[in-house]
């Protein structure tokens, strides 16, 4: 969500630096945001992003990153609002790893793909999952996975055996999930190696589902909960979209167009 700073509460006036009317964007879920609507200005639902004139409460905890310069508005708001993604899949993911992202089309998932691809190096493999043929050509135009698969990530058997054809055989070292419909568990789990790890960042996932399936095929992956926050996230995601040309045009054709 962005915003301008209206006032402080007295224990936090100045934190991070800012100052009454600095632009900012928060980094926390609207969920646990007190908002108050006052008019909708605008939906934009190919973006899914909406203008309203408002007032919102960020508590002491929450975080939040001023609105850098050089991106703009919109853009900013898009990358922040999945920064826990890119660095997350930095921590996750070695150099000689097969990395599989699901809904790699997207904007987590283009983000993702382009650490992966770095992480991981020549020696490792990339494979990007996306669905349309929209999101598929943008992730073939990103030009940083090594196979690019589409299909339907609800379809947990086909698209394990697309994963092992495209490695070899083998099924994934690290899957990272950002597929943002529901069912798409298995496939997850199902393309991981045994002692690999499976990375849940789409709100979508049933832990439940996720657990107990992986229990029930005799999957021995470490599943990860999808952590939105992780120290310095808003910073590397920023960073990352202005060091890649190729991700902050398509990202701009997204968003601003």
């Amino acid at each position: 969500m962005l915003g301008r700073i209206r006032e402080f509460g007295p224990k936090v006036e100045g934190k991070n630096g800012t100052k009454v009317g600095d632009r900012i964007c928060t980094l926390v879920s609207l969920s646990l945001t007190p908002l108050k609507i006052s008019r909708v200005k605008k939906v934009h639902l190919d973006k899914d992003q909406v203008d309203i004139e408002g007032t919102a409460v960020l508590f002491e905890t929450g975080v939040f990153s001023v609105l850098p310069p050089d991106l703009g508005d919109k853009l900013s708001l898009a990358v922040l609002d999945v920064a826990g993604a890119p660095i997350q899949t930095d921590r996750l993911v070695q150099p000689g790893d097969a990395v599989f992202i699901l809904g790699a089309g997207g904007k987590s998932g283009l983000l993702c793909s382009s650490v992966a691809a770095k992480k991981a190096g020549p020696k490792g493999k990339v494979i990007g999952l996306a669905h349309s043929d929209r999101s598929t050509n943008r992730l073939k135009r990103l030009g940083v996975c090594d196979v690019v698969i589409q299909g339907d990530a609800r379809d947990a058997i086909s698209i394990m055996n697309k994963v092992m054809e495209a490695n070899n055989g083998s099924k994934a070292d690290v899957t990272i999930n950002c597929v943002n419909i529901p069912g798409t568990e298995m496939a997850s789990i199902l393309s991981t190696r045994d002692g690999g790890k499976t990375y849940f960042f789409s709100m979508a996932t049933s832990f439940t589902a996720a657990a107990l399936g992986a229990e029930g095929v005799g999957a021995d992956v470490q599943l990860i909960i999808g952590n939105g926050y992780a120290t310095g996230h808003a910073e590397y995601s920023l960073d990352l979209v202005r060091n890649d040309r190729r991700v902050r045009d398509i990202l701009e054709e997204m968003f601003l167009e």
